[in-house]
């Protein structure tokens, strides 16, 4: 027997998907966009199939740049997060998550792979006000910017912040509350304030039982 409230919640997801169809540059195959999901400059956000926005999940592509925001395949934005494009760009590979409460902002272009986890309350930052001046407000003073490449496969815990200029190499796991203000290598484990490497998991140090060599 069909159950009413199934059909009824089904009608109103068809219409959510059917409204932002029409508005965004791109929504793949078989989207799921939960109530109160959101999209501001819908004309520069591409959506890969099978992707997941969640509810209170804000997504401003407000940039010129060409790029503005693009969601690969199974691309899972979890509740309250903010991706915020600000003049430049943002990309998320296939099978990537971003965890509830975490924020992107794009002003100087953020890469993130594919397969990668970034837990809740993250922050990927791009862009810092300079503060030489004493004689105005900071935020009057001028802003720098530069990227943030995360590479493949990688893991960010709870809380960490990933500071402009920053990438983190492929297959690398990010503790938890670390502070990411240097680049770290490929298969590396790295924690604290500012964030250090304090181990490896590269293939080369793992012998074929699966033990360290």
């Amino acid at each position: 027997m069909v159950n009413p409230k199934n059909m009824i919640r089904n009608s109103f997801a068809a219409m959510r998907h059917s409204y932002w169809g029409q508005r965004l540059s791109n929504l793949g195959s078989k989207p799921d966009i939960q109530p109160k999901a959101h999209f501001e400059y819908a004309g520069n956000i591409s959506i890969g199939d099978q992707c997941r926005i969640a509810r209170q999940a804000l997504i401003r592509a407000n940039t010129d740049d060409d790029r503005g925001i693009r969601f690969g395949h199974k691309v899972s934005i979890q509740e309250n997060v903010l991706v915020n494009a600000n003049r430049g760009h943002v990309s998320i590979g296939d099978n990537s998550w971003l965890g509830p409460g975490s924020v992107v902002y794009g002003n100087g272009g953020v890469e993130i792979g594919s397969d990668v986890m970034v837990a809740s309350h993250c922050a990927i930052n791009t862009v810092s006000h300079h503060f030489d001046r004493t004689d105005i407000p900071m935020n009057a003073q001028d802003t720098y910017c530069d990227p943030v490449i995360i590479e493949d496969d990688v893991w960010i815990g709870t809380a960490a912040v990933i500071l402009q200029g920053v990438r983190i190499g492929r297959g690398s796991i990010i503790a938890a509350g670390a502070v990411v203000n240097r680049s770290i290598p490929p298969y590396s484990i790295a924690m604290g304030v500012p964030a250090r490497v304090t181990g490896s998991r590269s293939p080369s140090e793992i012998n074929q039982t699966g033990n360290r060599s």
